[in-house]
């Protein structure tokens, strides 16, 4: 099984663990319930599949990544692919920066809506978007956690040429920029951090 069919998987799980209520709760918001999942999970598996899968960055790693993203209070910062939310609130509270959360999925953008609108306020929020077709140029600093088959291609490289603004960095988890040679190199933690200028 190769990283993409893997990553799929992992999609279609969790899909079925957000179906567990529907068998709790009584008839018939049951069925409302299901009805509401699985149309959200044709998107979702979509772009678990174009993308990455619903995989949150690993609290373990939020300090090394704030370190490397080095932002100040009056910058831009923006998560593409931002899932549930949870790392623009935390990044926001550690630096004080505006923080703004790209997700493509309907699924995982409803999910960060609320959280935000719960834990968030002023400085954070979440844009529905895809991360190749969305105009960048207002951030200072781009966080991406990229898969082989997403941040590892030509596309994902063009796209951040023709989006962003030039002289921001870009921060990628895990997957190197193809054909790019980075600032900084970070193998410390439980994967690698790569820092660019755009």
């Amino acid at each position: 099984m190769d990283e993409r069919q893997r990553d799929l998987l992992l999609t279609a799980v969790l899909l079925g663990v957000l179906l567990t209520p529907a068998w709790l709760i009584p008839q018939p918001w049951s069925l409302v319930w299901q009805l509401v999942v699985l149309l959200l999970a044709v998107p979702a598996l979509m772009y678990s599949w174009r993308h990455a899968p619903w995989q949150p960055t690993p609290r373990a790693e939020l300090e090394r990544l704030v370190a490397l993203l080095a932002l100040t209070p009056d910058q831009r910062f923006c998560d593409l692919g931002a899932g549930d939310g949870r790392l623009v609130l935390w990044v926001h509270a550690a630096t004080g920066a505006h923080c703004v959360g790209i997700e493509a999925s309907p699924l995982q953008w409803l999910v960060a809506r609320v959280r935000l609108a719960l834990q968030g306020g002023q400085g954070t929020e979440v844009r529905l978007g895809d991360l190749y077709e969305a105009d960048l140029s207002e951030f200072d600093v781009l966080y991406v956690w990229g898969t082989a088959y997403s941040v590892g291609t030509p596309a994902f490289a063009e796209a951040m040429k023709a989006h962003a603004r030039p002289g921001a960095r870009l921060v990628s988890y895990h997957t190197p920029v193809p054909g790019w040679t980075p600032l900084v190199e970070d193998h410390e933690g439980q994967r690698p951090l790569f820092v660019y200028a755009l």
